[in-house]
């Protein structure tokens, strides 16, 4: 057979092994959507595919290497950076990133890297993969193993989460069996010497292989199934290690899906993330979507018990506050925004998301707007009765405020406030608030309490958890319960017992519900951000009020960013890429620091600090590469050879290539005694390898030896293929 058709049905198989390979590997990726904080999780399967042919035309490493490493870094860019790629503008905030984040891991603080570092650390992974299904695919031809471990994976999520895994396990079994067919067809093709062309043993061999897998993959699916035999495992398991019973899990009514809900009074209990999108919102600003707060903590949950009154709203001034309603106190320097905001088909609401101080709406008219006097929620209404919006327009102002200002701000509270935001239930464990005591204690200023009262969670390894979450029992107190006994749980547990710490020291706060700014879409030609925002985005925070301001936002919830932050005299915190996070799962946004008018010199000193830096980390790079080359040299050095011999030409090729052949066959345990003569050790090897071309191969290299006259022909078609099917015969 032609050397032209071999290569063609060579490079046919490969595609379809790289092919395969790809769609079983994004059956890995397929459930993080649901389960992780990671979102745009095309771009991470867009990633692997292109690793996967990169892979797949085996270019040289140093072309494949800086490749690859290009299309991370676009990837990134496309993830957290609005700048144009190839101004570089975004570089030196990645370098002040893995700068902060190698500080985390020399502490081993894993808790805190920022969402940037995660999916840089991801990305890496991916490659890492990209090569292994390379190796298990191509080299060792052995791939039931992590077919094996990707069944184990999907059946585990589809038991213990909300990920349904019906429709990937019939996939990844068909893709699977698939795989392993096709390999040992290959590894027989290769053993017994089957042509892969001339004939037709690969078309009966695939075509009832693929036939059989299929029709038992639609018989397995469309068959009656018995019901299960044992109960479900999750409570099985909670019964059995008596977590069921000591934490309350179960006690509520059952696993809720995440969203929002009006109804506060008894929170605890686990629940399973909902994406399904509420609204999308087109914004300049960055905030919380504010819908209403709670002042009145039971020990259970929290209530309204303020008696409260409608009040209509004009459309063109929304400004009719109360005391209670009121945010920001009036003398504040105030910045203009405008949000826009689209419901979904069928999940409209019949209140607004308040981004800040509402200065317009902008609706459908006939619509009537109602304010209640405590809580703070808007209502819309038309002709008398609940009207759910679709679509709305606000401007709306947001305040600038100096860290200096919160530091300088007293306790001198007006009445509304120490008589509402104070309260706390008789009933609550004296040590809740002994605890609060201590950690304020040595805090000079209450803005320094609050901040200390807001870390405390992080610093303590208090954990973010959705599923063993407690119920307190009758007797048990709901922020008691979460401070010493679980220290599990996520925003509520967190939020709540902020607010009962700070009360308990004479700080006012109250408990705020609404959802996080969501997932970042596009930049708009207007200049507004586009946000989608999930049921999933529902989230609880803490307002705490400083006297002369009014009342601020505070994020302690393990793994979230406050998205408002006041500002340093110093510096003007502004985000460079404002990633939201999403709510009630931990994710850090990634936000840096413009300097201010510090000069031309600060700016080059931080140039050449990052330079510094990223020379250092390539070196660093550099030098892992190296090892991990070095240790895994086996792995590459077969193909490393054949592709640098087999394309080369000329009368001492065929020498050339036979001795490197001896000095793999070396490397690779089939070492030569001194007592072999070149004829005895290729009998050796063909032995070994079970074959019979080492002995061709090495007649002919003693036929050039005792030649007086080299021959320019013998690094032909024949040879190449005998020399090529050696090493690829070289098992590490």
């Amino acid at each position: 057979m032609p050397q032209s058709n071999q290569q063609q049905a060579s490079t046919l198989h490969v595609l379809v092994l790289y092919g395969l390979g790809f769609l079983l590997l994004w059956e890995w990726l397929r459930p993080l959507k649901e389960l992780t904080t990671t979102n745009d999780i095309q771009i991470f399967v867009m990633y692997t595919l292109f690793l996967f042919i990169v892979t797949y035309f085996q270019l040289p490493f140093w072309i494949s290497f800086p490749v690859k490493l290009g299309a991370m870094l676009y990837a990134l860019h496309s993830l957290y950076f609005f700048d144009v790629f190839l101004s570089f503008k975004w570089v030196p905030f990645l370098i002040e990133d893995i700068q902060y984040n190698l500080g985390l891991f020399s502490d081993q603080n894993w808790d805190e890297m920022t969402s940037l570092s995660r999916s840089l650390l991801f990305f890496i992974l991916l490659w890492l993969v990209s090569y292994l299904m390379h190796y298990w695919l191509v080299q060792t031809r052995r791939i039931f193993l992590f077919f094996l471990i990707t069944v184990i994976y999907i059946s585990i999520l589809d038991t213990f989460t909300v990920y349904d895994g019906k429709f990937a396990i019939i996939r990844t079994v068909f893709i699977g069996l698939i795989l392993v067919g096709i390999l040992r067809m290959m590894k027989i093709i290769e053993t017994q010497g089957f042509s892969l062309l001339k004939g037709k043993f690969p078309v009966l061999w695939v075509a009832p292989l693929s036939g059989v897998i299929a029709l038992s993959s639609v018989l397995g699916y469309v068959a009656p199934k018995a019901s299960p035999i044992w109960p479900d495992p999750v409570p099985f398991l909670q019964n059995l290690s008596g977590k069921g019973d000591e934490e309350g899990l179960g006690k509520g009514p059952g696993i809720a899906k995440i969203g929002y809900g009006e109804n506060d009074s008894q929170l605890g209990g686990p629940f399973e993330f909902d994406y399904t999108p509420i609204f999308t919102a087109y914004d300049n600003g960055r905030h919380y979507w504010r819908i209403e707060t709670k002042e009145f903590y039971t020990g259970k949950g929290w209530e309204n018990k303020i008696p409260t009154q409608a009040i209509a709203l004009e459309a063109d001034n929304p400004s009719a506050d109360t005391n209670y309603t009121r945010i920001w106190e009036d003398g504040l320097e105030m910045k203009d925004h405008k949000a826009r905001i689209e419901a979904e088909k069928r999940k409209e609401y019949s209140f607004l998301m308040i981004p800040g101080k509402l200065t317009n709406i902008q609706a459908d008219p006939g619509i009537n707007y109602q304010l209640d006097g405590v809580n703070g929620k808007i209502s819309t209404f038309q002709d008398g009765r609940e009207e759910k919006l679709t679509e709305y327009e606000m401007d709306y102002q947001l305040p600038v405020i100096k860290e200096e200002q919160l530091k300088a701000s007293t306790d001198q509270y007006p009445e509304e406030i120490t008589e509402n935001y104070l309260q706390l239930p008789e009933t609550l464990p004296q040590r809740v608030k002994d605890l609060a005591q201590e950690v304020t204690a040595d805090q000079p200023t209450l803005y320094d309490k609050v901040k200390t009262v807001e870390s405390y969670f992080a610093k303590n390894a208090y954990g973010y958890n959705t599923i063993e979450v407690a119920v307190p029992k009758r007797d048990e107190d709901y922020v008691d319960q979460f401070l010493f006994e679980t220290k599990k749980g996520y925003c509520d547990n967190f939020s709540t017992s902020m607010t009962v710490m700070l009360r308990s020291v004479g700080i006012p706060a109250r408990w705020v519900k609404g959802f996080t700014p969501g997932t970042f879409e596009a930049l708009g030609k207007d200049g507004l951000r586009e946000y989608t925002v999930t049921n999933a985005n529902a989230h609880s925070w803490v307002e705490v009020y400083f006297s002369g301001i009014g009342w601020v936002p505070f994020e302690p919830t393990r793994g979230f960013d406050n998205p408002f932050e006041p500002e340093s005299e110093e510096k003007d915190s502004t985000p460079a890429a404002p990633v939201p996070t999403q709510p009630d799962k931990p994710e850090k946004d990634v936000t840096k620091e413009d300097s201010s008018a510090s000069g031309a010199k600060t700016g080059s000193d931080s140039i050449l600090k990052s330079v510094g830096t990223l020379a250092v980390i390539l070196l660093i790079s550099l030098v892992v590469i190296a090892g991990i080359a070095y240790l895994f040299r086996r792995k590459w050095l077969r193909q490393y050879t054949i592709w640098r011999y087999k394309h080369k030409k000329g009368a001492d090729s065929f020498e050339e290539a036979f001795e490197r052949l001896m000095w793999l066959l070396k490397i690779y345990g089939l070492k030569r005694r001194p007592a072999f003569t070149l004829r005895e050790y290729a009998l050796y090897v063909d032995r070994e390898l079970d074959t019979k071309d080492m002995r061709i191969l090495a007649k002919a290299y003693e036929g050039v030896q005792f030649s007086p006259k080299k021959q320019t022909d013998l690094w032909n078609d024949f040879h190449k293929e005998l020399w090529e099917n050696l090493i690829k015969r070289i098992r590490p």
